[in-house]
């Protein structure tokens, strides 16, 4: 426990200044990572299953979905749990993460994709972006921080709604009238695509 609160409070409170040059990495990285799903999702020939297997093969390495689990839950939630029980919940939300990524790209129908010139948030870089389809747009921001690897992806607002406090309000309601227990039986509720976990 001690452990995963130290890795958050780097996560937060790291105060190091970005280089400006930073920024584009980012905003490269993102786009090569796009680009390859738009590539993957343009072969129509292909099964779902095997277009969700390539998708998540290409953005898996950029999202940080440990990280995005610990998030949803806070210091609250994640005390409430065992050890044995935390490690369920994360392996249990990455399914759910994963899912659901793969079932938000199966809709895609043809939209163009505008990037946005990244924007820095203290020691983290978020990039935007609008999808722009025949019923409008929608608007996407990434955010991604420094890990000791790579940048990643900690969480994805879609028209100003954070991934990651939709789901943490999701949680957090569940476990003030329910247990722990009622928590990861709800996850367990998410099917399993045996090519995206």
């Amino acid at each position: 426990m001690k452990t995963f609160w130290a890795t958050l409070v780097v996560f937060g409170l790291l105060t190091g200044t970005l280089a400006a040059g930073q920024k584009e990495e980012v905003e490269a990285l993102l786009k090569s990572k796009i680009d390859s799903v738009l590539e993957i999702l343009s072969h129509k020939e292909l099964a779902q299953e095997d277009k969700s297997a390539k998708i998540m093969e290409a953005v898996e390495p950029i999202f940080d979905f440990d990280i995005m689990a610990k998030l949803t839950l806070g210091k609250t939630g994640w005390q409430r749990m065992n050890a044995s029980q935390q490690q369920e919940f994360i392996d249990l939300f990455v399914v759910r993460l994963k899912a659901s990524y793969v079932d938000k790209t199966s809709l895609y129908n043809d939209e163009k994709v505008a990037y946005k010139p990244a924007v820095l948030e203290d020691n983290k870089v978020h990039v935007p972006m609008d999808i722009i389809g025949a019923d409008g747009v929608i608007s996407v921001l990434y955010k991604f921080y420094s890990s000791s690897q790579s940048w990643k992806i900690y969480d994805v607002e879609i028209n100003g709604v954070s991934l990651v406090q939709s789901y943490k309000s999701q949680f957090t309601e569940i476990l003030r009238n329910g247990t722990v227990d009622d928590l990861l039986g709800e996850l367990r509720k998410t099917p399993v695509n045996e090519k995206t976990s």
